[in-house]
């Protein structure tokens, strides 16, 4: 089959004119950083760097429009960073603060540091029945329901109550290795701990509520109960390691992304 000279004009004459008329790459680019601006205004940085991020590796061509991709992207890491810098700067400045209400421990094969509100320590409190609140340096915390009598409680939850709220930890059994239980002559000491976010929860009703009267109820075995009102040293010391804790999770997520976002910006 041969081909006519005009046949052959047919087909390409509308191909160059499409081809003629298609927007070019600089314009495509122009078009999402337009769109990145969009995204940007409404506050999704997530969407605006998806957007930035797209013009070099489907524009090759457009460079100028890739640059200022670059720009606009920077400002935004730039801006981040700055924000994290600040972050490490305040949760290092808290930490400082706090940790002189904390005595520090740490056993031989423990991987990190304890941090014991001081007057919450053993030599200061063996005595008594107490709520206790401790937290690792990652900013893990437990909660305790530290309990002295002349008889077993058996206890296995802690509820906290005060002017119209009441928060209750999760059941610790009694053959938990967190239910600790001892005795010396006629005295009775019974330790349980509390870890997690039902714990997290019951702390930081007691740390937000430092300045009001608080009343612990220990639930033990057979109905058994044992009430008593927080002392405010106690309340105190909660809410420390409450904000201490959130200081050291501030901390450790901005020393996380602050060489992330070094990375991400380009010269």
């Amino acid at each position: 089959m041969k081909f006519k000279l005009s046949d052959f004009m047919y087909i390409t004459v509308p191909l160059a004119l499409f081809w003629a008329c298609s927007p070019s790459q600089s314009e495509l680019a122009a078009k999402k950083i337009k769109a990145s601006e969009a995204y940007l205004a409404k506050g999704d940085t997530a969407k605006t760097l998806l957007c930035l991020d797209s013009i070099s590796k489907y524009y090759p061509e457009a460079i100028a429009e890739k640059q200022k991709a670059i720009q606009l992207s920077n400002q935004i890491y730039n801006f981040q960073l700055t924000k994290q810098q600040n972050s490490l700067e305040i949760a290092n400045t808290s930490i400082k603060s706090l940790l002189k209400e904390f005595k520090t421990e740490k056993g031989e094969f423990e991987k990190y540091s304890t941090y014991i509100p001081n007057r919450q320590v053993f030599d200061k409190s063996w005595s008594r029945s107490f709520v206790q609140v401790y937290l690792n340096e990652k900013g893990d915390l437990t909660l305790a329901s530290n309990y002295y009598g002349s008889q077993w409680l058996n206890h296995t939850s802690l509820t906290i109550t005060g002017e119209g709220q009441t928060m209750k930890t999760d059941s610790v059994p009694l053959d938990n290795i967190n239910n600790h239980h001892s005795d010396f002559g006629e005295s009775r000491w019974e330790k349980v701990s509390y870890k997690g976010n039902q714990a997290n929860l019951v702390i930081k009703m007691i740390a937000l509520n430092q300045d009001k009267k608080l009343k612990a109820i220990f639930s033990g075995s057979a109905r058994k109960t044992y009430i008593m009102w927080l002392e405010d040293y106690d309340k105190q010391a909660v809410k420390n390691a409450w904000e201490l804790s959130k200081a050291f999770r501030m901390k450790s997520d901005a020393e996380k992304l602050i060489p992330e976002l070094e990375k991400k910006i380009k010269s």
